[in-house]
């Protein structure tokens, strides 16, 4: 359960990285009402405010906490669909809904808790019609979660869109602060045209972000190029297939991009002038290299994307196609995989998050004014690269404290 804090209070560490500014050495943040009051020499900060309490880690590192900007908790390691082709996997997905009713709510619950205690602090998650968002909200993360809706269980394209806003809105009532429901149109294959485009019409007359999957197989490619393939009738016939462009073209026609969008995945297939269409779209990326691999979907051109301007953030989606829940390490694999320094990739499992998100003015780094969200990481000394060695050691269980808000949601230190 959260630590609550009632009163100010000094977060400080050995090294503090703001990530929007370089680091410091003995740093520290005073936090009131939640929010970060002054960053600072630990020394400066704790002159200035003599009578505040002071939660000193001496060898550890703070650094914002983990943003993932798509995740999916509603699912165990146990189980898990063998790999392979995104069809055959989504199949036999689809195959185990009826049983995973039965442990969807411990699911979440679990992987709401690995991510916090590897230093998350803010969720996007996306489940069918919203149904993990009572563990989110009990986790003391911050978060959205977005609810997938599908035309076909519902009725027509206004009916189905008339569905998912009221249940968003209801979904959004009596929630903790900074927790909220918004709408997801899952896929090109599974939500048609017509509600696609009043789905986004709507959401965006709201003021809402909404959620996508785009880009994310070779099969769906297919689907929305040529019509056919193992997507053509995951959920029965999908006649809207076959229009002869790529996915994202397909959604720019049905007005899904704008820069409420978040498009997770954007692994297959994503060309030059793709990239150019989500550019001037303004649609914000969620990555999830290691989903990615694992279904066999490719490599998305996230330095094209981020060198066009494009926000990106880091994303882990869920267990039946991931490894953890761990943010950080998801952040060293596309490391690794694209090439990226260290502090490129600090960034962009923070502050990129946040943007894409559409909230980097409330979270994402350590600078006054925003949240208090942060995450405090053990690591040596000795590191060459600060940024690397702080990603190393989170993605490898070395989160020692977890902060949202100013409430410590994960402490294994037990001060």
């Amino acid at each position: 359960m959260p630590e609550n804090q009632a009163g100010p209070v000094i977060f400080a560490a050995g090294i503090l990285m703001p990530v929007s500014s370089p680091p410091l050495q003995d740093g520290a943040v005073l936090v009131r009402d939640g929010r970060i009051a002054a960053v600072g020499d630990l020394a400066d900060v704790g002159r200035e405010n003599p009578d505040v309490e002071v939660r000193f880690f001496p060898n550890y590192t703070m650094i914002p906490g983990a943003v993932n900007a798509h995740a999916h908790l509603g699912f165990r390691r146990k189980d898990a669909p063998e790999g392979g082709t995104f069809s055959g996997w989504l199949g036999r997905l689809i195959e185990r809904l009826p049983e995973k009713e039965a442990w969807t709510a411990e699911a979440a619950r679990d992987c709401a808790r690995e991510a916090v205690e590897a230093g998350t602090t803010y969720m996007a998650e996306s489940s069918p019609y919203g149904e993990c968002l009572p563990q989110l909200a009990e986790s003391g993360m911050a978060g959205t979660v977005y609810a997938e809706f599908f035309p076909h269980e519902i009725g027509t394209p206004e009916e189905a869109v008339e569905f998912i806003g009221a249940k968003a809105r209801e979904l959004g009532e009596g929630l903790p602060e900074r927790v909220d429901a918004r709408v997801s149109v899952h896929s090109l294959y599974t939500v048609d045209p017509e509600s696609s485009r009043l789905a986004a019409r709507r959401t965006r007359e709201m003021g809402w972000t909404l959620a996508i999957h785009l880009s994310e197989s070779p099969e769906e490619v297919e689907f929305v190029r040529d019509g056919t393939g193992g997507l053509a009738d995951i959920f029965g016939t999908n006649e809207w297939g076959g229009a002869g462009v790529s996915p994202v073209s397909y959604a720019q026609g049905v007005e899904l991009l704008a820069p409420e969008t978040i498009a997770a995945h954007l692994a297959t297939g994503v060309s030059e002038d793709d990239i150019e269409v989500l550019a001037q779209t303004g649609v914000a990326a969620a990555h999830c290299p290691r989903s990615n691999d694992f279904l066999g979907s490719g490599v998305s051109p996230v330095p094209a994307m981020i060198a066009r301007g494009i926000r990106v953030g880091m994303g882990t989606d869920g267990l039946w196609s991931s490894p953890s829940m761990n943010l950080f390490q998801e952040t060293l694999f596309a490391v690794g995989l694209h090439g990226m320094s260290g502090a490129a990739g600090l960034e962009l499992a923070t502050l990129g998050g946040a943007r894409a998100l559409g909230i980097e003015a409330e979270t994402g780094t350590l600078d006054a004014g925003k949240w208090a969200d942060l995450a405090v990481v053990e690591t040596s000394p000795e590191d060459r690269d600060p940024a690397l060695g702080v990603l190393e050691a989170a993605a490898g269980g070395g989160v020692a404290a977890t902060v949202v808000g100013g409430n410590v949601i994960y402490n294994r230190l037990g001060r």
